[in-house]
Formats: structure tokens, sequence, C-alpha cells
């Protein structure tokens, strides 16, 4: 073995430590003698890649880009000396040459993890198109989708999908950028070979075709009738598929039920978990979203979903303080600086420390990335609330209503926003009316029709309609309100039955302790007619800090 053989066997033996030495002194060899002829050209050149790809292997990305570059001249010698080299240096096999393409990609790699995503486009752009491989174009679709370059992303994913028909993220990229489920599965189904049967491929485009559509009714039906065939039955990529579009379409209750399964059938899966984070925090389910969290970092800690599971693990828990959860959102975002998510979660971080208009800047930067996004529109109408810019709140609002359409969540977001502006209540009525309509099993136009009533003194109908929703739902909030129209109709005894109930439900819950504690002292004397009615909205004033 010569000089170039042992460089050659450290890096496929993946000793990348050892190769760092030995390539960096054989380099310093080779340019320290230019008399004598230590390696040839293409030896040089290939040493130079090996290098460089021990230095990407260990983490030290610049480094690394520095010699791919120095690479890339060496080639361009190489190949203006081609049948000048000498007979007695013999000439490595082609096969044996990492091409110029290959160090460009790898050129691209060094720039993405450092962040440098223009400049890693413009390299990948140098490469001509006949010379684009699949990885290529991968790559060049996913940057130009972060560059809002949409079309040429669209025609890159294509090129992809011709010659390697089952790139399922390339399907997804295509669907996602509007492209017509029926034009997709004809791209695919052509690059397939002649008389191949694919019915599960049919199906899966089908599917994610009505989640990029926001169809989510009919992408349910269609994973649900995969997951029900034997061959794909409990596919946990088809299972996370109907959890995540239960999820969009708001029904969180069958969304966690979703997502849990997923999680049991692959505890180590990663895809939709900061979904699931942001459930299990919704939930309070503080005990499930620690071992959550502390097994998704075990995975890796080079993704996002770990830190951001970490992140609501520490916005409810009363172990960690809320501002580590800033940390947490902002190592997902350095990890992933387009991540909806850890926009989503930052926000909600701040606006829990009272910082309403750094958030409002997180939710709006979710809703640029993700404008269909509910959590989003929820957060920073909460941040105006917040700020008393109730305008601004109703425009988004309505924005909501029509980006995303009439359904039972935006409809009482809008009335939410509806109360907070005076004499408004009776404009908002319609429409939470018709969320419960819409959506029986929906709770919160009920949480917020029952603060209604109550401002209006309408005791026998909160009453009536709590008591209603209580037959089918059993809720800590539930049970604190019938506990405040209990009150006010003088029947104390019964209402510290309903604050008793919420409380064991919720003890955390501020207003059900608050009312108990009034029930008691007024039940003492008995129960004055100027009953405080403010008071019992404690620290709730702004009921629709309480959606989402």
């Amino acid at each position: 073995m010569n000089l170039f053989d042992h460089v050659r066997f450290l890096h496929e033996s993946e000793l990348f430590h050892d190769l760092k030495q030995l390539s960096c002194i054989v380099i310093s060899l080779c340019d320290n003698n230019p008399n004598t002829e230590v390696l040839s050209l293409s030896q040089r050149y290939q040493c130079m890649v090996y290098y460089g790809n021990s230095l990407y292997h260990l983490g030290e990305f610049l480094r690394a880009e520095n010699i791919y570059k120095k690479a890339l001249l060496l080639k361009k010698a190489l190949n203006k000396s081609k049948g000048k080299i000498t007979a007695t240096t013999p000439v490595q096999p082609s096969q044996d040459v990492t091409s110029e393409v290959d160090v460009k990609y790898k050129l691209y790699q060094c720039l993405s993890q450092m962040k440098q995503f223009r400049e890693a486009m413009s390299i990948l752009e140098g490469i001509s198109s006949k010379q684009r491989t699949a990885k290529v174009n991968v790559a060049l679709a996913k940057l130009y989708v972060m560059a809002g370059m949409d079309r040429s992303a669209i025609t890159s994913y294509k090129e992809v999908i011709r010659e390697c028909p089952f790139s399922l993220e390339s399907i997804q990229g295509l669907l996602s950028l509007g492209v017509k489920g029926a034009d997709v599965a004809a791209l695919v189904m052509n690059g397939l070979p002649h008389g191949a049967s694919c019915d599960w491929l049919s199906s899966w485009i089908k599917g994610q075709a009505y989640l990029a559509t926001r169809e989510y009714g009919n992408a349910i039906i269609t994973f649900k009738q995969m997951d029900q065939k034997m061959c794909l039955k409990d596919n946990v990529y088809i299972v996370n598929s109907i959890a995540e579009a239960r999820f969009y379409e708001g029904n969180d209750t069958a969304a966690l039920t979703g997502f849990q399964r997923s999680h049991q059938l692959d505890p180590l899966f990663l895809k939709n978990m900061d979904l699931f984070s942001y459930l299990l925090a919704k939930e309070k389910k503080t005990m499930e979203l620690q071992r959550l969290s502390e097994q998704l970092m075990k995975v890796t800690d080079k993704a996002p979903e770990p830190w951001i599971s970490f992140g609501y693990y520490s916005l409810i828990s009363r172990k960690v303080a809320r501002t580590r959860t800033v940390y947490f959102a902002q190592k997902a975002s350095i990890i992933d600086p387009f991540n909806v998510e850890a926009y989503l979660l930052k926000g909600t971080a701040l606006f829990e420390l009272k910082k309403s208009q750094d958030a409002s800047l997180h939710f709006q930067e979710a809703l640029r990335h993700a404008p269909h996004r509910y959590e989003a529109y929820h957060g920073l109408i909460s941040c105006y609330l917040s700020l008393h810019r109730t305008r601004e709140a109703l425009a988004c609002a309505g924005k909501a209503i029509k980006t995303i359409g009439s359904n039972p969540r935006t409809l009482t977001i809008y009335a939410s926003v509806l109360t907070n502006e005076p004499n408004m209540s009776a404009k908002a009525k319609p429409y939470l009316e018709k969320a419960m309509k819409l959506d029986p099993s929906y709770l919160e136009p009920v949480y917020v029709m029952a603060e209604i009533l109550l401002r209006d003194h309408q005791y026998d109908k909160g009453t009536e309609m709590l008591r209603k929703q209580l037959h089918t739902h059993n809720t800590c909030r539930l049970h604190q309100q019938l506990g405040d129209f209990l009150a006010q109709i003088s029947e104390p005894l019964e209402a510290l039955d309903e604050y008793n109930i919420a409380l064991s439900l919720d003890p955390t819950n501020t207003r059900a302790r608050e009312g108990k504690e009034r029930v008691e002292k007024h039940n003492d004397v008995g129960l004055e007619s100027t009953y405080d009615l403010e008071d019992m909205e404690g620290s709730d004033n702004d009921v629709s800090s309480k959606h989402g």
C-alpha cells in the first residue's frame, strides 16, 4: 500500500479522527515538495475530498467548507491536465474519484449546517440541470421553498419524482405547494414500471392531497381505510397522519388519542411529537409530557421536536422556570429556523411572561409561514387583547374566519373578541350559537356564552345550559361556571358542591377556589343582594385567553 492507499483505507474504515490528521499531513507533503510527486493530481484532489469528509463528519463545518472549495479548485486543474499526467504515476480509476457534483453537494451540506441557505442555494444552482441528481434536486426544492420560490421548487420536486417515483417527501412537497393531487398521482404513476400495481400509493397520495387542501374529514376517511387493511394496519406513518388531520380540524381529544397510539407503536418516532406535546400541555398531563420529552431527547438532540416537547413541559411544570421555555423554543429555532411549532411555543411562553408585544411578533411569524394555523391566530388575538388593541384583535379574528373557514373554533374566537367590546355581547351570541350547532361536543363556545349570560344576569338560562352540558361532559370549568350561576340564584349548597367538584378536577383553578370562599363567607350572614359579579370573574376577565 502506498501513502494514498492508507488515506483511502482510513476513509473507508470511517476513522475520521485519524483521517483528519493524516490527510492534512499528506497535503502538506505535497505542497512543500513541488519537485517530488508525492501524489498524482487526481490523488491530491481525492485526498482533499477525504479531508473535507473527515471534517464534516466531525462537525467542523467551516473548515470542511474551506477544504471542499480547495478540492473544487484542484478538480478544475485536474480537468485541464487530463492527458498530461506522467506515465510513472498510476492514475486512479475514474470511479474512485469523487465527482464535482458530489463535492458541491457536500459543500451545500456544510453551508446548510451553518444556516447559510442563500450560499448553499448558489452552490447547487452552479450544477447544470443535466448533472443534477435526485438528492441535489430535493435539496434545491427545499431551499427554494425557504426562499419563497415556489415555481422553482415545484420544478425541482417534479425532476425528483421522474427519477424516483417513490420519493414520498417530494410528493408531499408538491402537494404542499398547491399542485393538484390528480396531477401528482399521474406524474408518479408515469414513473412506475409498466403494469406495476400500487393501490396503497394511490390511496396515500389521495390522503396527503386532502391534508394539503385542508379537507381533513376526507383525509381521515382515506387514512382510516388504509389503516383498516391488514397489510397496512398499525403502520406508524398512517396512524400519525390520522392524528395530524384530527389535530388540524380541531378535534383535540381524538388527536391526542391518535398521537398516543402512534407513540405506543413506535416510542422513538419523532414526526408530530411536537403537536402531541402541545396537546399534553393543554390537558395539563405533566407526568406523561415529562416522560415523552425525556424519551424524545434520548432519540436525538439534533431535531426540534425534543426541544419543543421539553419547552411545553417547562411551561406547565411548577418545577421549571417558564423562562426555560423560551430557551427550549430558541434551541428548536436554531435547529430549524422555519419551524412553526417553535414560533408558537416561544410566543406562548412570552405571553405567559407578560411580554405580549414580543409574543405577538412570534405569532405573526408563525402565521407568515403557516397562514392556516388556528393556534397562531389565537395567540396573536390574545396578545392584542392584553395590549387593549381590540380593533386589531377583531380584524385578526375576522381574517381567521376568512382564511381557515367558518368553523366552531374560528366562530368562537371571533365571538370572544366581540365580548371585549362594550355592548357587543348581543352580536357575539349568534356566532356562539352557530358554533355550538356545528359541533355540540366543542365546549369553548359554551364557556363564552356562559360568561355573557352571567354578565347579562340571565342566571336561569345559564344554569339550564350548563346543567345540560354536564350530562355529556365533565370538566372543571363547567362545574366552576355552574357554581357561579348557582351562587347568584341563592343556591349556596349546590354552588359549593360544584366548586368542590371543579377543584377536585383541577386544584389550581383560581376562580373555583375564590368562588367557594365567597359563598362560604356570604353564607355565614346570608347571600347579599349586592353580590359583586365582577369579583366572580376573578383573574379570568379575558375569556378569550382561555381558548385553544
